[in-house]
């Protein structure tokens, strides 16, 4: 089957190392896989790609400057000219854009949101929102990744079929630059809280230095390290050296090499006001690193297993909830260890092979579905 991957960019980030993942395992299954990132300023794609992967960036067909319609029309120009059995776009933009650009050339759509619609941080803009409503229904399929996404979807486009397909976890994970290797931080008889994200607001990164600050001075052998960047981070900077945590608290920015940090950590903290599916809390857990995060609307809940899995707190009274939480389990070993290996379910649950064989069933039905359709009209 020839794909057409669409995404946004492949600059770093959840949904980017999703989409390196699933097009790397489509090429290994012999399809032939065309990954795009649109965004407008290019960027560089940081994630490691099987050598099959065709990587083609919509800027590189687009002359300086050009608007988005001329944009789309290049787009529709490559759609027409590959003739791919099925496009895959990741975000709402990329959506609306590869809906608007593949009407009425009988290939079909489908569409992928990453987050849970109503708490995306900030919002939607107001004409992307109506866009959204207006093109949604042309898809051939709108993928969510929770059932609480999948019905706010199922609303407003009830044409389209709408499937919950979750992220998956393959292990061991692979490398991608830059490599921060945790002995550069780290003495080794440290104990380790990691946070993996994006500093901004969504993902309330403060909330983590506020319930460490209250610890760190009754628990001097453990070290706080989190991993990312973006618009907080210079005041997580400000609120590291105001709360005297230099030399307990690391912030070393981005790094590729993951799996070498759920290694090495003994708890896992994800502090976010929403999720569409949790990729790093998966990720730990799946590495065994016993896990705390709140019960937001969607996506920790669901890797929990009724809190059975991971330690789930109420979404209220975050930094001391936070701080009594990790104080206990940061004094007791064996319940770290009930975690640790409860945790690991989800390698199963959500293995690669899994996820990818639900993918197969949809995007051979879509595919399928378009070829028995009539003959579009010639554009």
């Amino acid at each position: 089957m020839k794909i057409l991957f669409l995404t946004s960019s492949m600059g770093g980030g959840g949904a980017e190392r999703v989409a390196a993942l699933l097009a790397n395992a489509w090429t290994a299954q012999g399809h032939d896989i065309t990954l795009m990132p649109t965004f407008s300023a290019r960027g560089e794609c940081v994630y490691r790609l099987a050598e099959r992967v065709e990587l083609e960036f919509l800027s590189d067909h687009c002359k300086a400057g050009a608007n988005r319609l001329a944009r789309l029309k290049i787009l529709r120009r490559f759609i027409g000219a590959l003739r791919p059995h099925v496009i895959v776009s990741f975000l709402p933009h990329v959506n609306i854009g590869a809906l608007i650009a593949a009407r009425g050339t009988g290939i079909p759509v489908v569409a992928c949101e990453r987050t849970y619609p109503p708490r995306l941080m900030p919002p939607l803009p107001l004409s992307y929102r109506i866009l959204r409503r207006l093109t949604y229904p042309w898809a051939a399929a709108l993928v969510a990744q929770t059932e609480a996404t999948a019905k706010w979807l199922r609303r407003r486009a009830r044409r389209a079929k709408t499937v919950v397909i979750s992220n998956p976890i393959a292990l061991p994970m692979v490398d991608a630059d830059p490599v921060i290797p945790p002995e550069a931080l780290l003495k080794s008889g440290d104990r380790v809280i990691l946070w993996v994200g994006r500093m901004d607001a969504a993902k309330r990164p403060d909330i983590m230095v506020d319930a460490f600050a209250r610890l760190a001075g009754a628990a001097k052998e453990w070290k706080l390290v989190m991993l990312g960047d973006g618009p907080l981070r210079p005041m997580l900077q400000a609120m590291l050296a105001e709360r005297g945590l230099d030399g307990r608290m690391f912030l070393p920015g981005f790094a590729g090499n993951l799996a070498s940090w759920y290694g090495r950590a003994d708890l896992y903290v994800m502090t976010s006001s929403y999720e569409g599916f949790p990729n790093s809390l998966l990720e730990a857990m799946a590495h065994g690193v016993a896990s705390v995060a709140f019960d937001v609307e969607t996506g920790p809940a669901q890797l929990s297993d009724g809190g059975r899995r991971l330690r789930l707190l109420p979404d209220n009274s975050h930094v001391e909830r936070l701080q009594n939480t990790l104080h206990d389990l940061m004094a007791d070993d064996p319940q770290r260890a009930v975690l640790s290996r409860t945790g690991r379910e989800v390698a199963d649950v959500y293995s690669l092979d899994t996820i990818l064989s639900e993918w197969d069933s949809l995007l051979r039905n879509v595919a399928a579905e378009a070829q028995d359709a009539p003959e579009p009209n010639s554009s």
